[in-house]
């Protein structure tokens, strides 16, 4: 398995090079003042309009340095990202993914499982869980409602 690693905050995260659109360089966000707490607002990349994800503020840690967008598909719909930095594509051997310690995961957790590389713990992000199909409504009315405030 591939996977695209990134730093947030001091912690090094993974995820599966599959779900990856693209790699793109921190863009000025309009905000949505409807939007939740960890929606950042919406961009225009290549044409389309994409809601950004802030991770730190899902994940409720410290935002840190915000250098990068990883662009993802969640059931159909481009998300950015909002990641400190991107790290570099590794591989992975399955057996060196291990699932995460039953006391750190919970039922709305993202994060799965945890791969070992290089003798570094990368937490793996699903990013399938990383939005619940009530946030997805939500984004979906954000992008037809924001499409014409956002500029390239």
């Amino acid at each position: 398995m591939q996977l695209l690693t990134f730093s947030l905050n001091g912690t090094d995260y993974g995820i599966a090079l599959e779900d990856v659109e693209s790699i793109e360089r921190r863009k000025d966000v309009v905000k949505v003042p409807t939007a939740p707490r960890h929606i950042r607002g919406i961009i225009r990349l290549h044409g389309e309009i994409v809601p950004v994800f802030c991770l730190a503020a899902r994940f409720g840690v410290p935002e840190g340095q915000i250098e990068n967008l990883v662009v993802v598909k969640v059931d159909g719909m481009k998300v950015g990202l909002e990641v400190g930095r991107v790290k570099e594509i590794v591989d992975v051997e399955n057996s060196s993914v291990l699932p995460m310690p039953v006391l750190v995961n919970s039922e709305r957790n993202c994060f799965n499982d945890v791969a070992s590389c290089r003798k570094e713990l990368v937490v793996m992000l699903d990013v399938g869980s990383l939005i619940s199909m009530e946030e997805q409504k939500q984004l979906r009315k954000i992008i037809d409602d924001g499409g014409e405030a956002a500029e390239e």
